[in-house]
């Protein structure tokens, strides 16, 4: 019988079809931690070493401009795996990733894993066919982000956080989990803290939204679209 460590891997669909040899494999290179909100995993240019299989608690990818400054990017809900761009190639991370609430986590060797896909079709074409998930969500995010006026963005940003990491209430109520603030949402939305304010402000003023400890509750989901 796999020990309770074992059972979290059965979350992740990158795995979750290996055998019991294999599996006991893996958990001689898994190291478990948690890491409190706030913490640094790894910092884009660190040596890409690690892969994530992040169990509970919410992860925030962050790119960083050419003059150094921050750009959000991305944000991961338990389940995830990452990062997933750059294997077999990347030597570096490509992105910073920081616990964007307290969470706990999985990682392995990233020398370790890849030569376990390496010698397993079946998990490599999970892999391929998850790294293609994410991609095309990267390039639907863009579309939507780049093709509509400034003020619109902030809705298509709401809906796209509701996508990746909502969680349902009930029938007719979403919470994005994560705190946000206003300039968090003006760097993945691509404007300004002031549109953002006063865009939140409208939607709050007409119920479609409610804001608590920087914790978005969505009270008119069609309005977003979700």
């Amino acid at each position: 019988m796999r020990n309770p460590k074992e059972h979290c891997l059965s979350k992740f669909p990158v795995l979750h079809k290996l055998c019991e040899q294999r599996i006991q494999e893996i958990m001689e290179h898994a190291f478990f931690r948690k890491y409190q909100k706030g913490q640094i995993l790894f910092m884009a240019g660190d040596p890409r070493d690690r892969i994530y299989f992040l169990q509970s608690g919410y992860i925030r990818l962050v790119s960083m401009n050419d003059d150094g400054s921050g750009q959000l990017f991305l944000y991961l809900r338990p389940g995830s795996v990452f990062p997933y761009i750059g294997l077999f190639r990347d030597e570096y991370y490509r992105f910073s990733g920081e616990a964007a609430t307290d969470v706990e986590l999985l990682y392995l060797p990233m020398a370790k894993f890849e030569r376990l896909i390496r010698n397993d079709p079946e998990v490599l074409v999970n892999v391929i066919r998850v790294m293609g998930d994410k991609m095309h969500e990267l390039e639907v995010r863009i579309q939507k982000l780049t093709r509509v006026h400034a003020t619109d963005r902030v809705r298509q940003l709401i809906s796209l956080l509701v996508r990746d990491i909502g969680e349902k209430i009930h029938a007719s109520a979403f919470r994005i989990p994560c705190p946000l603030t206003t300039t968090d949402l003006a760097k993945m939305a691509g404007t300004s803290r002031e549109t953002v304010s006063h865009v939140l402000q409208e939607y709050k003023a007409s119920g479609k939204l409610a804001i608590r400890s920087k914790i978005i509750t969505i009270t008119d989901p069609s309005f977003f679209g979700i």
